[in-house]
């Protein structure tokens, strides 16, 4: 199958089908050849992040727009306008195999009008491109709308495009040391062992991965295990582990700590396994629900934990762009009394004295400092610790990182239970 089709029957299993897009590009990337797959997915990821933007480009050019965002003739359209406004291929190959996509899906006399649409904006390019960038606010999710109105076109802006490909590097190594031997990255302001690629990489061909001097790992996200700060000795419980990078980071920190790494799925769980071989770590690795506190806890107190909650995602909205299209009103009600019973369950857990961060890579209020307020009213023996963070923002209830071109959105809060 050819790069374009594939793109083209992946988002609509997105917007008509509503799977997932991992499950998708699983079933969908083997059928397209191996020197068109990097195509295949540039395509896809793209497209779905601006998709909105995108139709509504259309429809300034069309009498009658698709009726549906998920109309075949929307996402070849879609496709096409993509690949002219922000791919570098050449015109004459993108705008054929575009109008060539159409007698596939019954639209072989939509041939002249999608030709028509990729020509004008072909000769309009520079029009449309800012076009697309002034409708980039159209790519949020309702249920994200209005959120943050003072920074909604900049959480817009930053969705619409490819995510940094960013690195940590161990704690042993220096970071200027490490920058002034390899090209082609810059230092994150984020956080003080994180890189950032400057181009993109084969991650395995990226010099010191294999040997664990460095693991791919969002700037914002370096944050959970410095601020857990583990130390050799302690006992300490990750909620929700998988896939394993904040695991491994809490080891670097702390090489000789108990640690007892959780995840429901128990195949996510051989991911965690992985990255700690790879950086010559160990943990207790178990499969269980970490709100079902019977079926897996000995009864020893641990003396810190790390809570990253299963949450919306809507910080990593341009890694996971499917997110807009397949999260609800309903899944983030059902998420925020998941995040809540966590941290009810766990909280007996950790023994006085101790420390439970709680974290989640959603921006939503209703996730993070909503959550936090109700568990501090009910918990007195809780204290909550104030953070500074760069460029985060102090909602009262926690520190906020919005998705920027330095980090994903994430939340911090630090929670201490009073000593005995």
């Amino acid at each position: 199958m050819k790069a374009r089709q594939a793109a083209l029957h992946t988002i609509d299993g997105v917007i008509n089908q509503h799977r997932t897009l991992n499950t998708l590009l699983a079933q969908d990337k083997s059928r397209v050849s191996a020197a068109d797959q990097a195509l295949y997915q540039a395509l896809v990821y793209g497209t779905l992040r601006q998709y909105r933007a995108l139709s509504a480009l259309c429809a300034q050019m069309m009498e009658k727009p698709p009726a549906t965002p998920g109309h075949p003739l929307a996402i070849i359209l879609n496709l096409g306008l993509y690949q002219l406004l922000q791919m570098n291929l050449g015109d004459h190959g993108v705008i054929n195999e575009t109008v060539n996509l159409a007698p596939h899906h019954r639209l072989a006399r939509a041939k002249g009008l999608i030709n028509a649409i990729l020509r004008r904006v072909q000769r309009e390019r520079a029009h449309w491109q800012q076009a697309l960038e002034n409708a980039a606010t159209a790519n949020l999710p309702d249920w994200l709308r209005g959120q943050y109105p003072a920074e909604e076109a900049a959480i817009a802006a930053s969705n619409s495009r490819q995510p940094p490909l960013t690195l940590r590097l161990n704690h042993t190594h220096d970071r200027a040391a490490w920058l002034a031997a390899h090209g082609d990255a810059r230092a994150n302001p984020l956080h003080p062992q994180a890189i950032t690629l400057t181009h993109g990489h084969n991650i395995q061909h990226i010099p010191g991965f294999n040997d664990g001097a460095v693991s791919v790992q969002d700037a914002a996200a370096q944050h959970a295990a410095t601020l857990l700060a583990p130390q050799n000795g302690e006992h300490i419980l990750d909620a929700c582990a998988a896939p394993g990078g904040k695991t491994g980071h809490l080891l670097e920190l702390a090489p000789t700590a108990e640690l007892l790494a959780l995840d429901h799925d128990r195949d996510r769980l051989v991911r965690v396994q992985e990255n700690l071989d790879r950086l010559g770590l160990r943990a207790t690795l178990k499969a269980a629900d970490a709100a079902d506190t019977a079926a897996w806890w000995d009864g020893k107190p641990f003396d810190a934990i790390l809570l990253d909650a299963p949450c919306s995602g809507s910080g990593v909205l341009r890694r996971h762009p499917d997110i807009a299209w397949l999260r609800t009103p309903a899944d983030l009600k059902r998420l925020a009394a998941s995040q809540r019973q966590l941290l009810e369950r766990l909280w007996p857990t950790l023994k006085p004295g101790g420390r439970l961060l709680y974290t989640t890579c959603t921006i939503l209020p209703a996730e993070n400092q909503d959550n936090i307020r109700a568990f501090l009213a009910a918990h007195p023996d809780a204290r909550l610790q104030t953070l500074a963070l760069p460029a985060c923002t102090d909602t009262g209830y926690g520190s906020l990182h919005l998705p920027d071109d330095d980090g994903d959105g994430f939340y911090y809060a630090m929670l201490h239970k009073n000593p005995a």
